[in-house]
């Protein structure tokens, strides 16, 4: 992960915003005195890029559940007063993918399997412990909901509990957002994983002089 002094340890990239010019977009994690937050920010010049940066966030809002510091900023946090690094990370990617006219919408909490033709649903248990099953199976050794729990654990770095069905936050809050945002990814862990993967090999930060004439 590159550091910038001013704004903090960049922990996500876009390297080309295909709904702006192709500019870059990147995720700063700072840490202040209590807490961590994030900013979104770009080294682009061009006009309107605010306002993009204000979609990306507003987008974050919906898909993450994340909250603006201020009603100008571009600094989010969870409210929660806990910093989940990896949700915020994806929350980021999702609200990138989205033009700036296109509203977000949080997602649902069952989704259905492709692989398995069986409905994942996720329930709520309450201080942040959520328990993932599946209606479809044939029978419980059948049953995806073992498979998608590991995935959501490691996608938003949740503890699994050794039911190896229920996810929790460690901060004890409910995070409906992000499980939902999650849950299609969890879906098919590989293929998320490899995508990440790819996209990390070739996202670089260009320099404020070559994004200015881009």
């Amino acid at each position: 992960m590159a550091t910038i002094a001013e704004l903090g340890t960049r922990i996500e990239l876009v390297s080309m915003d295909s709904h702006f010019h192709d500019i870059s977009i990147a995720l700063y994690e700072q840490k202040r005195e209590r807490s961590r937050v994030a900013l979104v920010h770009s080294y682009s010049s061009k006009d309107g890029v605010s306002e993009r940066l204000d979609a990306v966030v507003d987008s974050m809002a919906i898909l993450g559940g994340l909250e603006r510091l201020d009603s100008d900023s571009s600094e989010v946090h969870f409210a929660c007063g806990t910093w989940h690094r990896a949700a915020a990370k994806r929350a980021f990617l999702e609200a990138c993918k989205l033009a700036s006219d296109q509203a977000a919408e949080a997602r649902p909490l069952e989704a259905a399997d492709g692989r398995s033709g069986q409905e994942i649903c996720v329930q709520g248990q309450g201080s942040g412990r959520y328990r993932v099953y599946a209606e479809g199976a044939e029978d419980e050794s059948k049953s995806r909901a073992p498979a998608i729990a590991r995935g959501l654990a490691k996608l938003a770095e949740l503890d699994l509990d050794d039911d190896g069905v229920t996810v929790a936050f460690d901060c004890g809050q409910d995070h409906d957002e992000i499980v939902g945002l999650l849950l299609v990814r969890a879906l098919n862990l590989r293929a998320t994983l490899r995508d990440d993967a790819a996209a990390s090999s070739r996202g670089t930060l260009a320099a404020p002089s070559a994004q200015e004439q881009t």
